[in-house]
């Protein structure tokens, strides 16, 4: 193998470039203090640092979190405190106020106060955090919390709680709603009636609310059902929320199509509650159930559903109103005639059973659907009567204890205690009773406040054991990102001096080998 002058130049110059250049990386390193200047010196670890990298801009941001949620918590915490302070205040004056030796004037001077600590009790609810939020407005933060509209004090967040992110799967609820904290006081128990044209259900009492609160519960709404006619008689149909028919004692349908006197009132008891259910035409109400409005017959009139079900059929059919019509000039009523149209004007089937005025209607199928009994028509020239058709009528009754919030309990206990009641036995009994309630409610918005405030500290511990998670989290995160990124000084000084090396043996080598020459050696 021939090996040129030429040659050897070129490859020691090579060598001599390449060992410079891994002195120069070498030296970069060294300034940089980095493992890698650039991607393609290892891009595994290029990547793994970027990884890591983000990982720590998340625990960044869960600490920002923690450190926002702790601020917020803290803060809610003072107001709460506050308002516990002021309650107990407000109980202090409620029981001095039951005291038998005040005067009017006294009880005036109490109030006054309440009134102030009422006011201060509203500013502390509408407490803003440091962004300029409302605390317990829940997630309606630029909503004021309570506003006072008329003598009551409404609360115009809503109920939802804002949950943020402290740990890679780890949240926590940053805040309390108002509804939750302020809005549990609980007002008397009622039964609401729901739906339209329920006269017929003429009140309601309740023999035992806490069962009455156990049995709703269960049950849900009550439907009630009213169906019949004036003729047939009237029926009661009892169902559950789930459509289920309510049972007695016995197992048995509870008023289940049990006819009464149109004439009296239906007691119906369930449990820890009575109803008192009306039929129609014995209350204010005026319309007919299932049936032909009654005022649309004479007192000589009659009319019977044979078959609910077609004469149901036989209404819907014709749009709801059937109009009955005699045909004749006077005279018998056997030379008279009468004829049935729907809504639509359209001719019915409507069959003459005897004397001419005793009338049937069928539906299609042919199913006697109802008969009619009317005026003779020699009496009254003519027959034109329309019948209307009424559906049966249904009721909801719902449990319900609306709840209030202890600013407007104590604005009703003011309102009490600015009433004279000396000299009067009645005033003095509503105001023990008032100062009663009062206590009760100041003591169940005290006892919510607890609950919450032990919530609070719960929350707090749980962000106190996720900063410290956080933190060695980060710092193991940091250490294998400086394992992977920072540079070792021993292995790369090391590394310098084996180059340098390397590289002075190179240019050593050349200066002998570029001083060779054939001459010399001949010489």
């Amino acid at each position: 193998m021939r090996i040129s002058t030429g040659q050897l130049y070129t490859e020691a110059s090579r060598n001599m470039l390449e060992g410079q250049s891994k002195l120069a990386e070498i030296q970069n390193k060294l300034s940089s203090g980095k493992n890698f200047t650039s991607l393609a010196d290892d891009p595994v670890a290029a990547n793994r640092v970027v990884s890591l990298k983000r990982e720590l801009a998340q625990q960044e941001v869960f600490q920002s979190n923690i450190d926002s949620t702790r601020r917020r918590l803290e803060l809610e915490e003072t107001s709460l405190n506050d308002l516990n302070t002021a309650m107990d205040r407000m109980r202090e004056l409620v029981i001095q106020a039951g005291n038998g030796t005040m005067t009017d004037s006294d009880r005036s001077i109490i109030a006054y106060e309440l009134s102030t600590l009422v006011n201060y009790a509203a500013g502390l609810m509408n407490t803003r955090d440091a962004k300029g939020e409302y605390l317990f407005s829940g997630s309606k933060g630029t909503t004021q919390t309570y506003v006072l509209e008329g003598e009551r004090y409404v609360y115009h967040g809503d109920a939802s709680n804002r949950d943020i992110q402290i740990g890679s799967s780890l949240f926590t609820q940053s805040t309390d709603n108002g509804r939750f904290l302020f809005e549990s006081i609980k007002s008397s128990p009622g039964l609401l009636t729901l739906g339209t044209e329920t006269d017929w259900v003429q009140s309601t009492a309740f023999t035992d609310p806490v069962i009455a609160e156990r049995y709703f519960r269960t049950t849900g709404d009550l439907q009630i059902d009213l169906d019949g006619s004036a003729t047939l008689g009237y029926s009661y149909t009892l169902k559950d929320s789930a459509g289920n028919l309510l049972l007695d004692g016995d197992g048995n349908p509870l008023a289940e199509n049990l006819a009464y006197d149109p004439s009296e009132s239906q007691l119906v008891e369930v449990a820890g509650a009575e109803i008192m259910l009306g039929l129609p035409g014995t209350g204010d109400s005026d319309f007919g159930v299932a049936g032909i409005a009654p005022e649309l017959l004479t007192d000589t009139e009659s009319a019977v559903i044979n078959d609910q079900d077609a004469y149901t059929e036989l209404m819907r059919l014709a749009g709801g109103e059937i109009s009955i019509q005699s045909v004749g000039d006077g005279g018998s009523p056997e030379t008279f005639s009468y004829k049935a149209y729907d809504a639509n004007g359209s001719e019915l089937l409507l069959l003459s059973v005897s004397g001419g005025t005793v009338l049937e209607l069928t539906n299609p199928a042919g199913d006697l659907a109802m008969t009619l009994n009317l005026d003779s028509p020699a009496a009254v020239d003519s027959i034109d009567k329309t019948l209307t058709f009424v559906p049966p009528a249904s009721a909801t009754l719902r449990f319900e204890r609306p709840t209030d919030n202890i600013l407007n309990a104590v604005l009703d206990t003011i309102e009490i205690l600015e009433t004279p009641a000396s000299g009067n036995p009645e005033q003095t009994a509503a105001l023990t009773k008032g100062l009663d309630e009062a206590l009760a409610k100041i003591t169940e918005a005290q006892d919510r406040m607890g609950e919450a405030t032990a919530s609070l500290g719960s929350r707090l511990k749980s962000l106190d054991d996720s900063e410290f998670s956080n933190i060695d989290f980060k710092l193991m995160t940091e250490s294998t990102l400086s394992a992977v990124e920072d540079l070792d000084y021993a292995a790369a000084s090391t590394e310098l001096a084996k180059r340098q090396l390397a590289l002075e043996a190179a240019y050593a080598s050349f200066a002998k080998i570029q001083g060779l020459s054939l001459f010399n050696y001949i010489n």
